[in-house]
């Protein structure tokens, strides 16, 4: 071999070393973001281009390299996604029939392409996969929570559910993936722990922020009972809501089902960086716009 082929050779070998060393330290998938945005009156703001948008992680704005409006209409071919969660640690057995109707509401708004599942906090069997006719025989067997079981449901326990539901949708592929809670605030509306103050479950969070990213997955909570907490928890990390102390949580349900096929879809190539966890942040740039989009992600 020439000295010049000897060279060549060498230069080659060392650019592939540069690449693959790059490539370890810098997050190759791109990440994906649903963005629900919605008028004054609640309703789906369309139109919206990708210039409308400004998204920022870790504080530092990206470009966006997908863009996809979503919007589903009732012959659309298109299946919507998603899983109810009822919370059979803490509701005491007189709230049986009010979880079970708020269940049987939401599940008969799915269409019948739609993939709806129900899964209970108990029952490590149930599968984040099914019709609704099957989610309708698993509401009418849920029962409320025996008191001896009443200490159990730590939050480690919900992000461990919450993630384990992820990684199984995660196949799925990238549209949009609900999950949702009925119950009480300590299954529903896990609080985000402080890393180093008392945050021994910082673990499980990161875990199931991580895993709720990849897979697409927002979590919204409809608390059946009175809720006392503040602050931010994995509801808002993953770019869900809240529903409490309603009258009449049809419209709230409504709502889900409506955020599940209107959204935009964005995409970005993610900064290089070794962070665990990353902040999201989404503006959207047009008069009386409310945005509803995933906080963090995992690396």
């Amino acid at each position: 071999m020439s000295g010049r082929a000897i060279l060549a050779a060498t230069l080659v070998a060392f650019l592939n070393s540069s690449s693959s060393a790059q490539n370890q330290f810098q997050n190759v998938d791109l990440v994906d973001v649903d963005v629900v945005v919605t008028d004054d009156d609640g309703k789906p703001m369309t139109g919206l281009k990708k210039g409308d948008f400004d998204v920022r992680e870790d504080g530092k704005p990206v470009e966006l390299k997908t863009f996809v409006p979503v919007a589903m209409s009732e012959d659309s071919t298109a299946p919507r996604s998603m899983v109810i969660l009822l919370d059979d640690v803490t509701m005491p057995t007189e709230t049986v029939n009010a979880v079970r109707a708020l269940a049987t509401y939401l599940a008969l708004q799915a269409r019948p392409i739609d993939d709806v599942s129900v899964i209970r906090f108990r029952n490590q069997d149930d599968e984040p996969f099914g019709d609704r006719r099957a989610a309708l025989a698993r509401i009418q067997q849920y029962q409320g929570a025996p008191l001896k079981y009443a200490p159990a449901g730590a939050p480690e326990d919900v992000l461990k559910l919450i993630a384990s539901v992820s990684k199984k949708l995660e196949a799925t592929g990238r549209r949009r993936k609900i999950l949702v809670c009925i119950g009480a605030p300590r299954i529903c509306a896990v609080r985000e722990p402080g890393r180093f103050a008392g945050g021994w479950f910082y673990g499980p969070w990161a875990e199931a922020v991580g895993t709720a990213a990849r897979a697409n997955l927002s979590m919204y909570s409809v608390l059946a009972a009175p809720a006392r907490f503040s602050g931010e928890g994995i509801v808002e990390a993953t770019g869900g809501t809240i529903f409490r102390n309603e009258s009449d949580f049809r419209p709230r349900l409504d709502r889900i089902w409506q955020d599940a096929g209107h959204h935009y879809l964005l995409g970005y190539w993610p900064p290089a960086s070794s962070k665990d966890l990353h902040t999201i942040s989404v503006k959207v740039k047009s008069k009386g716009a409310h945005v509803l989009a995933r906080r963090q992600r995992g690396n």
